[in-house]
C-alpha cells in the first residue's frame, strides 16, 4: 500500500465531516453516489422525510457478491462540540462530528475501493455495498428496510468504532424508567419531606447492587427554581444484558426492589431492552481474519460490541455479521470525537485486503 493513501484518507474524512448527516442524510448519499461512480448504486426509500427530502439507502447488491460492506451514514447531532463540521487536525488525529461514527470508517471504504478498482480497472468490485440512514435514532429504519432487498447476501460486515476488535456479538441493554413523586415542603423544612431525587439516588444503588453491575443514568430531572422541595423526580436508565441473560430476570429483581420500598408513589416502567446476540459465524470471518492479519502483522482479536448496531437487525435473517473499525467507540458522539492518522491507514488496508481475496 502506498503512503499516500493515508493523505487520501485524511482528505476523504475531512469532506464527509464537512457535510453535515444528523438529521438529512440527502446530501451525502449524493456525495457517495457521485464520489464512487464506478459503482452502479440504487435508493431504497426508508419511508422517513426530512426537509422536504425523502430518506434512502444507497445500495449496490448483486447475487454474485455475497459479501456485504455495510455502515451507516447519519451522526448524532453536534451536542457540545464546537464547529462540528469543520474538521481539525491534532496530533496526527482528525477531529470533527462522525470522524470515528462513522465518517472515517466510510472515507477509508471509500479510498481501499477507488485503489482495487485503480489497480482491477477490468473487475468489478468483489462485494455488495449498503450506505443507510437512521442508526442514531431509535428507529434504525435504514437497516429495518435493507432486510427486504438482502436475501441473496451471507455475510455482512458493519462499519462502527470498535478500536479494531473482530465484533461477533453484541451487548444486550435494558431500558426503564422511575417515576417518584412526594410531597412538597417548604424547603426550609426540607427535612419534614423526602427529596424525590435522593429516593432515585438511594434506589440506583440498590439496584446496582441487587443486579452487581453499574447502572447508565441516561437521563434524570427533578428540582425547580422556586425555594420549595421538588414533588417529582424522573430517571430513563439502563442496565447491561449479559451472554445466556433474560430481560424478564432483570425486571424482576428491579421491581422488587420498588416493590418493597417505604415510599408508595413510585411508578417503575420498562421502555425498551435488546438481547445480548451471538452472531452466526462461518466463511466471512476467516477472510475478515486473514485480511486483518496481513494489514496488521498480527492475530485480531475476537470480541464484544457494547452498543447496540445495526448489525442487529441482519441478525434476524440469521446472516454471518460481524462489527469492525479502527476508531475509539468511547470518543464517539462527544466533542473529542476523532480518528488517528493510524487508524485510517489500518482500515484502508483491511478493507483493500477484503477486497483482493475476494475478487
Amino acid at each position: 500500500m502506498k503512503n499516500n493513501l493515508v493523505e487520501k484518507a485524511i482528505e476523504e474524512t475531512k469532506r464527509l465531516i464537512q457535510i453535515p448527516s444528523f438529521e438529512d442524510c440527502t446530501q451525502i448519499q449524493e456525495y457517495l453516489e457521485n464520489r464512487l461512480d464506478f459503482i452502479k448504486f440504487e435508493k431504497q426509500p426508508v419511508g422517513k422525510v426530512v426537509n422536504s427530502n425523502p430518506q434512502y439507502n444507497l445500495v449496490s447488491i448483486s447475487k454474485d457478491k455475497p459479501f456485504m460492506i455495510n455502515t451507516h451514514v447519519d451522526t448524532v447531532p453536534p451536542i457540545t462540540m464546537e464547529n462540528p463540521f469543520t474538521p481539525v487536525i491534532k496530533d496526527s488525529k482528525i477531529y470533527g462530528r462522525g470522524a470515528a461514527d462513522t465518517k472515517g470508517l466510510i472515507a477509508s471504504l471509500i479510498v481501499a475501493l477507488e485503489t482495487f478498482k485503480e489497480e482491477n480497472p477490468d473487475k468489478e468490485i468483489p462485494v455488495s455495498l449498503s450506505f443507510t440512514v437512521d442508526e442514531e435514532n431509535h428507529t434504525a429504519l435504514g437497516s429495518a428496510k435493507l432486510l427486504e432487498i438482502i436475501d441473496d447476501i451471507e455475510t455482512i460486515l458493519v462499519l462502527e468504532p470498535t478500536y479494531g476488535v473482530i465484533c461477533d456479538k453484541q451487548m444486550g441493554t435494558y431500558e426503564f424508567e422511575l417515576e417518584v413523586e412526594v410531597n412538597s415542603m417548604h424547603a426550609s423544612e426540607f427535612e419534614k419531606t423526602e427529596n424525590p431525587a435522593k429516593i432515585t439516588f438511594k434506589l440506583i444503588e440498590e439496584i446496582e447492587k441487587k443486579l452487581e453491575r453499574p447502572v447508565n443514568i441516561i437521563n434524570i430531572k427533578s428540582g425547580w427554581d422556586y425555594y420549595a422541595v421538588p414533588e417529582k423526580s424522573y430517571l430513563l436508565a439502563e442496565v447491561k444484558l449479559f451472554e445466556n441473560e433474560k430481560r424478564e430476570n432483570i425486571e424482576k429483581k428491579i421491581f422488587e426492589i420498588v416493590n418493597n420500598y417505604t415510599h408508595d408513589r413510585i411508578k417503575f416502567i420498562s421502555v425498551d431492552d435488546e438481547e445480548f446476540l451471538k452472531f452466526n459465524t462461518g466463511k466471512g470471518l476467516e477472510i475478515i481474519k486473514k485480511a486483518y492479519e496481513k494489514a496488521v502483522n498480527e492475530r485480531p482479536k475476537i470480541g464484544i460490541m457494547p452498543s447496540w448496531t445495526d448489525a442487529a437487525n441482519y441478525h434476524k435473517k440469521k446472516l454471518e455479521t460481524f462489527v469492525f473499525g479502527f476508531a475509539s467507540l468511547k470518543d464517539a458522539h462527544t466533542k473529542r470525537e476523532h480518528i488517528s492518522f493510524e487508524e485510517l491507514e489500518k482500515n484502508v488496508k483491511v478493507f483493500y485486503n477484503i477486497l483482493s481475496i475476494l475478487k
